[in-house]
């Protein structure tokens, strides 16, 4: 493990990943925020985003997103969480998505909308497969398309997500984009159950009484 001493040479001397790290460090290094080194870690983070360090893209539109350190600034927390997401990053592109959904420093727009969360969801993150299941079977900012719903709904269940458990689960009982199988939609109502999904809960208590 590289020392803070080190890190801050690195860090002096343009190091941008020692700058990301260091920043990281000052802030979070002890598994809980520290409100009052959040101007010091973003110092660190704007340095390293500008010379194109994709995480402290993502951690530097966190701080204006949600306000660590700097004024809340929608605005400026959607150019990074951009460029992040444009950089590949599979986190910020999912909160890019839902920024273009709730018109949060961007105007609202579906098709943009579910353009990131596609593009989050093909990079594997869990949520972004859960929502991108959603708009396909509810047909929110695209075509309906049960079966894409389900294969999405499929990866993000097997990643452990609960509500996509429970999503699948509905989709067998109701035979949307699968053959209707009382076994599989007991299967996924009850891994979503374990996670702790209570309406799976009730759910499965009514099957299992029939």
């Amino acid at each position: 493990m590289i020392t803070t001493s080190a890190l801050r040479r690195m860090a002096k001397a343009g190091d941008a990943d020692a700058q990301f790290r260091l920043g990281y460090r000052i802030a979070l290094g002890r598994k809980r925020p520290r409100p009052t080194r959040w101007k010091d870690s973003i110092a660190l983070w704007q340095k390293a985003a500008v010379q194109g360090h994709v995480r402290a893209m993502y951690f530097l539109a966190v701080c204006h997103d949600c306000g660590y350190g700097v004024p809340q600034d929608y605005k400026l927390a959607m150019k990074w969480y951009k460029k992040a997401a444009q950089a590949g990053d599979e986190v910020a592109q999912y909160n890019l998505s839902l920024s273009y959904r709730f018109g949060e420093g961007v105007a609202k727009s579906k098709p943009k909308m579910v353009y990131w969360l596609r593009r989050s969801a093909q990079a594997g993150y869990p949520d972004a497969m859960r929502d991108l299941g959603f708009c396909l079977h509810e047909g929110f900012g695209t075509p309906k398309d049960y079966a894409g719903a389900v294969y999405w709904y499929r990866r993000a269940a097997k990643a452990g997500d609960r509500i996509a458990q429970f999503n699948l689960g509905l989709c067998y009982l109701d035979g949307d984009g699968v053959s209707r199988s009382r076994r599989w939609a007991r299967y996924w109502l009850g891994q979503a159950s374990d996670n702790g999904h209570r309406k799976a809960r009730r759910l499965l208590n009514k099957i299992k009484q029939r």
